[in-house]
This record gives C-alpha cells, structure tokens and sequence, in this order.
C-alpha cells in the first residue's frame, strides 16, 4: 500500500508539472528578429477552423498524452496490473532474486590498507543471530601477525566478549557463543596486524536475538481450493502479529516460490499456515503421478508492535522440509481474484495513464 502511494504520488506531481511547463512553453513569445521589410500584401479570409473550447480541451488532452512521464504511468500501470494478478502470499522466485533466496546474508566489510594498497574483508557467518547461535568470523586480505575479535555494546562501549582468530589457509577464523543477557544490536570489532603496515580495526553491525518463536515441525500439506496449504507447529514465547517466509525448491533446488504469510499468534503451541498457489506449482509440477519439492529458508518474524519497538525474531529446529506426495491435480485451477482494493488502485492508476 505504502509502495503504491509513493508511485501514485510521484506520478502526479510530475506528470502536472511537465503538462504546466509544456503548456507555458507554447505561450512563449518567439525570440526577437530582425524587423522584416514591408510589403504590400493581400489579405485574404483565414482558412482555419475557429477555436472551440470543445477542441482547446481536445488538444490539451492529446498534449499530456504525448508527455514520456504519461507514458511512465502507463508502465506503472501495466506493472502494478501484473502485480496484483499474483498472489501475495505465493509469488513467483528465481535464481537472480538473491535477497530472497539469502534473507539473513552478510555483506563483508572491506577496507585498503595504505601503506600496501591491499584490500582486506572481515566476513560473518550471517547478519541476524537468533540465540543460542554461534557468531562465526572470518578475516582475509593480507599476511596478519594476530587478529583479535571482540563483540561490542554500541550504546555502553562495554566488551561482551572477546577471541583470538587463528589463521587457516591465510585466513583468520574465530567464532563466539552468543549470551541471552546481550543486547539486539551488536558490534563486531577485529583488529589485526598486517606483516608489513600499521594495525588495522574493521566494524561490523549485527543484530542478536532471544527467540519470540520456535518452529518445531511442519504438518502434512493439504490441497485447499487453489492452494497447497503448508501447516507450521510453532512454539510461540512472545504473542504477537508474526510474519513468516520460507522458500519452496523442486527437488533439485530450482526455486519455484517465495512464501508469505501474517498471522497473529498467542503464547503456547500454535498453527501457521504457508500457502503455495497452484499458479506457480503448475510449471514444476508432474503431469502424472506426485510431485516433489523442499521448503526452506525460514524466516520467522515478530513484528514491531508500535514504532520505536524494534521486531524480534525465532528459530527453526528445521533446516529443511520435504514434500514427497503432492498431486497437483487435487488443486482448483483458478487464477487469484485480486481484492478490491486492489482493483481500486489499479483503476486509479489507468486514469492517470489515461485509459
């Protein structure tokens, strides 16, 4: 929704000020030249049809038409129709869409040494740690004397733990056990002495929870109209509205789709339902006889409850769930209506592409 008022917004202050600007340009005075020389004409009666205020408005409307931003909302349009003709809940995932497929990935902090010009990278073994899990490090780019890790308060600068790397292979390796009395937010602080430079400090941010939410195992899949119906056995500690992702692989780990799904979940074992549509199922699914795919990459979410509440997160027991006997055809074979909301703001949009 927040998505959708943003490009609406944009789309319309942009689209007003080129039709204004385009407009005034018209009425502009030609530039000044040289005053032409005088000569007898004859006057004639003028050939043109008279101005109405029927075809000012007409040739208006075909000059807005013309501006490349109306033909943007016709882009924005044309996207958002596709958009809301997928489910939410199931939407299609490919090999490129790599934020997907690594949710909880780390991007490596990097810096050069002056004194060589030599690049060097600290690396984690994820971003996001849900407790009791291990923070693995790892430091590259240059021939060390020692490497020393330590794990930060960023708000009280007080040491929460500390460890020598050892190097591997030209690669200094550490890793720490996290703590149920830390803190979310966490700094990863190595210094090392490079052989032949002065000693160096990279900083990485992380984040360290103590689980709202367990998933414990995952219920036989059931066909329910157009879905494939995923059914999670969760250990809720923290009640609340929990969003949960995972993503749906054939077999041999083409990836098929991204699953989504809000639930609010009170404390004690509870049910949370993923669905697939049968829409994406249809091109990975046997012709005959069951198909197979795996469900990975669990994300479990609690979300913030108010602004200034930071969201918290679970942990899986499950690493990966294998679905063996899925018979396609037991499912409905009906696109997804979208809602009427949905159909609302697509509607909006084609008026201001001008459909």
């Amino acid at each position: 929704m927040k998505k959708f008022l943003l490009i609406s917004v944009i789309l319309i202050v942009i689209c007003i000020t080129a039709g204004y600007f385009a407009l005034q340009r018209e009425a502009q005075p030609s530039p000044e030249l040289p005053a032409p020389q005088v000569t007898t004409a004859i006057l004639t009666p003028p050939t043109t049809q008279p101005t109405t205020p029927k075809t000012t408005i007409a040739q208006k409307q075909s000059l807005v038409e013309s501006l490349p931003l109306a033909q943007a909302a016709q882009t924005a349009a044309a996207h958002y129709e596709y958009s809301i003709s997928l489910p939410p809940y199931s939407q299609p995932l490919g090999k490129g869409d790599f934020d997907r497929l690594n949710p909880n990935h780390f991007y490596a902090v990097e810096m050069t040494i002056e004194e060589n010009n030599e690049q060097v990278s600290l690396s984690l073994n994820q971003y996001r740690f849900v407790h009791p899990a291990t923070i693995e490090i790892s430091l590259s780019g240059s021939q060390f004397s020692n490497a020393t890790a330590t794990i930060l308060d960023p708000t009280s600068q007080q040491t929460l733990s500390t460890t020598r790397l050892k190097e591997s292979d030209g690669i200094w390796l550490g890793a720490v056990d996290g703590e149920t009395t830390w803190p979310q937010e966490l700094n990863v602080v190595v210094r090392a002495k490079p052989s032949s430079a002065k000693a160096v400090a990279l900083t990485a941010s992380i984040r360290y929870y103590q689980p709202s939410a367990t998933l414990l195992a995952i219920a036989t899949p059931y066909p329910e109209q157009a879905d494939l119906i995923i059914p999670l056995q969760l250990e809720v500690k923290q009640s609340g509205t929990y969003r949960i992702r995972a993503n749906l692989f054939t077999r041999d780990g083409t990836p098929i789709s991204h699953l989504v799904e809000k639930q609010k979940l009170s404390e004690g074992k509870q049910v949370f339902n993923l669905k697939a549509h049968q829409s994406v199922l249809a091109p990975f699914s046997a012709k005959s006889g069951p198909s197979q795919f795996t469900l990975k990459t669990f994300v479990i979410e609690r979300m913030s409850p108010m602004p200034g509440e930071l969201a918290q997160f679970g942990d899986s027991k499950i690493t990966e769930y294998h679905i063996t006997d899925f018979y396609f055809d037991a499912l409905e074979k009906r696109p997804y209506q979208p809602s009427a909301a949905e159909r609302q703001r697509l509607g909006y949009l084609q008026k201001m592409a001008g459909k």
